[in-house]
């Protein structure tokens, strides 16, 4: 029998409310009993509930309550629905679309949402996304660049704003950052994962600005989402169908959060420092705001011999690291920082002088020794740190000390039921449920609101504040 523990929260009026408010929908709920039979008839209360969830999450509205022993969102509900009944429920939901165009016209309709969200369900994911270390960032469309900067920052979000994913980086000397908070908007919900030092009483995790007192715990939130926590990892899952992996590592006397993000690779709906998704690399770009020109970086090379060789102190590749770091830092970072109003940060870190928010310096593998760089390389191809991620793992052991760890896919989909079949019972979940972690299932008496629109970032001219010096003794590029 699961152990479950009912947390209630009160109601409070806290300022973060004013930056979240319901979106309206240009279209009204419309329903299918076919559609109902069809979903019943795979399971009766798991179909019930998802029929349900999909129509809350067309309209911007409440998620209907969880059935007592699910812990799966909706998504992954859709997921496991075998093709032909995938199919079938697709057939019925394109003639109801039909009818609708024939008896109303919209530039939106309201099973043209729901066709949408059941078809991102049969998308395979993309694991490219992600953000560790001082940290080095990986796009959606697989370009990588180090942002060095301090502050909260959007890393990414949807378009709808059922998804959002915001990072605090704090500095741990002037020239290094990492991520020392993560907030996140979870279709309405919002969780935040905060370093706290080892001693403190504080605690780590709060969901609409409640305490997680037991943070070896999964999660069932009411918004649809899912937080499961397995060896040190939490595994954030959206209704809609984004996963973010978060691992704590320590460093100093906090931690950092090392992220990876799983999004389906057909919705190209997102914003932020991850880029759009759209199988472009394309991702790292400004735009003048006067002139609407398009502003790229001067990319350092990407070499071994000068990035790990002997060439990397040549003052020639360090000027172009400097030029690459201010565009990354200045205007394309600026694009993407977050301000009082938007920021979902329990402490917000939004306004901050240059001197913090910018890296002193620009630190490459240059101010490392060539042993400690061959040790850096040595120890992370024995933690299995994949070839494009070495850079990153040598240069944190060297410049935080910090020992390499290989990012794993943690992404599983979930098992398919057979048409024409009742759920099986998974026995080694239910083993695993018996002796592993209790759950927390949130009382949805806090609501900061369905698809909660976050303002997104606004774009912004770049700094005036100068370049920075570049690399120890080596002027940055003028």
């Amino acid at each position: 029998m699961k152990y479950f523990t009912i947390v209630f929260f009160q109601i409070l009026a806290f300022s973060l409310w004013a930056k979240v408010e319901n979106q309206d929908v240009p279209y009204e709920r419309r329903d299918s009993d076919h559609l109902k039979e069809v979903f019943t008839a795979w399971d009766e209360i798991k179909g019930e509930y998802l029929y349900e969830s999909m129509a809350a999450m067309v309209m911007r509205e409440q998620q209907p309550k969880r059935p007592s022993n699910l812990s799966q969102t909706p998504y992954e509900l859709m997921q496991s629905m075998d093709d032909y009944r995938v199919k079938r429920i697709s057939r019925i939901a394109s003639s109801e679309l039909d009818n609708e165009r024939n008896t109303s016209r919209n530039d939106q309709y309201y099973w043209e949402e729901w066709l949408n969200y059941l078809n991102s369900s049969q998308c395979d994911m993309n694991s490219n996304g992600s953000s560790n270390g001082d940290p080095h960032i990986r796009t959606f469309d697989g370009e990588r660049y180090d942002f060095q900067n301090a502050g909260d920052y959007l890393l990414s979000a949807s378009d709808d704003n059922t998804f959002m994913i915001q990072t605090q980086q704090v500095r741990s000397s002037p020239s290094i950052a990492i991520n020392g908070a993560v907030a996140m908007n979870i279709n309405g919900d919002l969780l935040t994962f905060t370093s706290v030092g080892k001693d403190s009483e504080k605690k780590m995790i709060h969901v609409n600005d409640q305490e997680i007192q037991n943070e070896k715990s999964n999660l069932v939130l009411p918004q649809g989402g899912v937080v499961e926590y397995k060896k040190n990892q939490y595994l954030v899952k959206w209704p809609t169908g984004e996963q973010l992996s978060i691992s704590k590592r320590d460093f100093s006397d906090q931690q950092l959060f090392d992220l990876k993000l799983y999004i389906p690779e057909c919705k190209e709906n997102y914003y932020g420092l991850l880029g759009n998704n759209d199988d472009e690399k394309n991702d790292i770009v400004a735009y003048d705001q006067e002139t609407g020109k398009e502003l790229t970086r001067e990319k350092a090379s990407r070499e071994k011999v000068d990035v790990f060789g002997s060439n990397r102190t040549n003052p020639e590749i360090l000027s172009e690291a400097s030029a690459e770091l201010f565009f990354i830092t200045r205007t394309f970072g600026s694009q993407f920082q977050l301000d009082s109003t938007n920021s979902l940060m329990r402490n917000q870190m939004t306004n901050i002088p240059d001197s913090i928010r910018y890296p002193k310096e620009v630190l490459t593998l240059a101010q490392l020794e060539d042993d400690e760089i061959e040790e850096g390389l040595r120890k992370a191809k024995e933690a299995g740190v994949a070839e494009e991620d070495l850079f990153g793992a040598v240069y944190d052991y060297g410049h935080l000390g910090l020992e390499p760890v290989a990012l794993k896919d943690v992404y599983e989909a979930p098992k398919t039921t057979d048409k024409g079949t009742e759920p099986k019972i998974d026995n080694e979940r239910e083993a695993k449920d018996k002796k592993g972690n209790s759950e927390i299932r949130i009382n949805p008496s806090v609501f900061i609101g369905v698809g909660g629109k976050v303002s997104p970032p606004k774009r912004r001219r770049p700094p005036s504040t100068p370049r920075p010096g570049g690399v120890r003794g080596v002027p940055g590029k003028r």
